[in-house]
């Protein structure tokens, strides 16, 4: 193993709450979701085949993007076809285990009662350092003492935004969490940015948006559907996912 691959994507919104109101703005998401999809950098290759083949399944074009929130009228589907080829996805990440970590917060209850979560940056760089804490739990497992093994993230670049605003919000994130650590953990073993990509290249980017679409369907409507075929995937410490692999805040 020579480097670990993390992707990270995210579903619901990290802002929506009013402040005077002290309560959440009306038709925004109850639950913010960060999710990541970690593999070894040799396997790259076997996700973006598996990814290719369930596109042309569908008669879809495999050089384009496509995300759990595209629309199945969008993408030339009836809805059986579209919901099998979601399932299909995220049959993929199943088979590989301890892979996905998920953020959940509730953003009420975090903008009301944690002083440190003022906007939707700090929300969003919370989500990201309680990842980053999991994403090292997981691969310090497999450090040894002489080489620990690299851990580089990566997530879609909000290439729409007015100046990348959201990217460098994002970057000053990571590297305050990078810098920092916790009490107990330090992250010597990642790389010294976050690297955004293009999600229409990278098939990790893409099965980490499945990722954060069923854990974020889980909380948010209480449909467990795609949930429970992710379930095998979901990081694990003595047989529990909760504090491990999905982290409620």
């Amino acid at each position: 193993m020579n480097m670990y691959l993390v992707f990270i994507d995210e579903s619901g919104q990290p802002g929506g709450f009013d402040e005077e109101k002290g309560e959440l703005i009306k038709n925004s998401s109850k639950y913010f979701t960060l999710a990541g999809f970690m593999i070894d950098a040799d396997k790259i290759l076997e996700i973006e085949n598996s990814l290719r083949d369930i596109k042309l399944k569908y008669n879809l074009n495999p050089l384009h993007e496509v995300k759990w929130y595209t629309t199945y009228s969008k993408l030339g589907l009836n809805f059986n076809q579209y919901k099998n080829m979601k399932m299909d996805i995220i049959k993929i990440i199943s088979k590989y285990p301890n892979s996905v970590i998920g953020i959940v917060i509730d953003k009420e209850h975090a903008y009301k009662n944690k002083e440190y979560v003022k906007n939707h940056n700090d929300l969003y760089a919370v989500a990201l350092h309680l990842l980053m804490e999991r994403i090292w739990m997981e691969t310090s497992k497999k450090n040894n003492k002489e080489r620990q093994i690299p851990v580089m993230v990566l997530a879609d670049s909000r290439k729409n935004d007015n100046n990348n605003k959201l990217d460098k919000e994002l970057q000053i994130a990571y590297l305050r969490a990078k810098n920092m650590g916790t009490y107990f953990i330090k992250f010597p073993n990642f790389c010294e940015s976050l690297v955004f990509v293009n999600s229409d290249y990278y098939a990790g980017i893409q099965l980490s948006d499945f990722c954060a679409g069923a854990i974020h369907k889980k909380f948010e409507n209480n449909d467990e559907e795609f949930f429970n075929v992710l379930l095998p995937a979901i990081r694990t410490h003595h047989n529990e996912i909760y504090g491990a692999g999905i982290k409620l805040y």
